[in-house]
């Protein structure tokens, strides 16, 4: 089936489509609270039709206890079509459409593990929780511009230099780049950019450090400049663990990468938990904690 004969769908639907595309796996809730609708009874009508016409999966369990939480919804066939065409101008793809080597580990999505089905689902709540503060801010001083992991990756394959090396290059891609812009309509406009990375559980201390390392050389070799906002600084990196033990595993190792940079003075690492950023909201500056380097750096 191509894009003109995929069955009819409303622009609001679509709309989910390319939420789903962004993330790979968001639930029912964070759609509703993005579409800031208080009556879940039209999302789900937009959902079930979407799920009947292929363009979505959906997974929802009905045991005991389980069924309290939303479904959870990722890239159907026809969904997966309907990407390759829409975002194939977008991202400036050389037939107009994304190539099927872009796109087949959407195909893979029905098979997913359960930890890469939860680590999707928590970036789309980080994602919905941005959103939802720049709302209840006052009108025009506050917009978060947030790209996630799926459509970097995307447009660093499409567009990576002959030279360079996709398989090191995507290594360094943060689950969120984030881009926070205050009083944006008027002369004191300010930025800010940041990385946002979380680690499941199961990384070990070698995969942390390795990937702060891979930050660290994207300043060290300028590469970073790729994400810079109109500041032109390194984007701060927030970092978000599965608890704190793990935190304590890894920052003095952290702190000794740091100091073993000559870019470290212009490097910031703030550290939180899981529990927190969900519970209290990444956008609370209480929940972060910034690495001191030691007075020897």
């Amino acid at each position: 089936m191509n894009y003109k004969q995929l069955p009819t769908i409303t622009p609001k639907q679509k709309e989910i489509i390319d939420l789903v595309f962004k993330f790979r796996f968001i639930n029912r809730h964070q759609i509703q609270r993005l579409f800031n609708h208080k009556d879940a009874r039209r999302i789900n009508t937009w959902l079930r039709d979407l799920v009947n016409k292929n363009y979505l999966g959906r997974i929802y369990s009905t045991k005991l206890l389980e069924n309290t939480k939303p479904a959870i919804y990722y890239l159907g066939n026809n969904g997966i079509i309907f990407i390759r065409s829409k975002k194939g101008e977008e991202y400036q793809a050389e037939y107009e459409h994304l190539d099927f080597k872009h796109m087949k580990k959407f195909y893979e999505d029905k098979h997913a593990s359960q930890t890469f089905i939860n680590h999707c689902v928590a970036i789309s709540e980080f994602y919905t929780q941005f959103k939802e503060f720049e709302r209840a801010s006052k009108q025009d001083t506050l917009e978060y511009d947030v790209e996630t992991k799926t459509e970097m990756w995307i447009t660093k394959q499409l567009h990576h230099y002959p030279d360079e090396d996709f398989q090191e290059i995507k290594t360094s891609i943060p689950d969120l780049y984030i881009e926070k812009v205050k009083n944006p309509y008027n002369k004191t406009l300010q930025i800010e950019t940041f990385f946002l990375e979380l680690f499941d559980p199961h990384v070990p201390r070698y995969g942390i450090l390795y990937k702060i390392k891979e930050f660290i050389k994207l300043k060290e070799e300028g590469s970073w400049k790729q994400y810079a906002g109109l500041d032109d600084k390194f984007p701060t990196i927030f970092l978000i663990f599965p608890h704190y033990r793990k935190i304590n595993m890894v920052i003095d190792k952290i702190r000794e990468q740091l100091n073993g940079s000559y870019e470290s003075d212009d490097i910031t690492i703030q550290t939180t938990t899981y529990q927190k950023a969900i519970t209290e909201k990444i956008t609370n500056n209480s929940i972060w904690t910034k690495i001191i380097l030691s007075s020897t750096s």
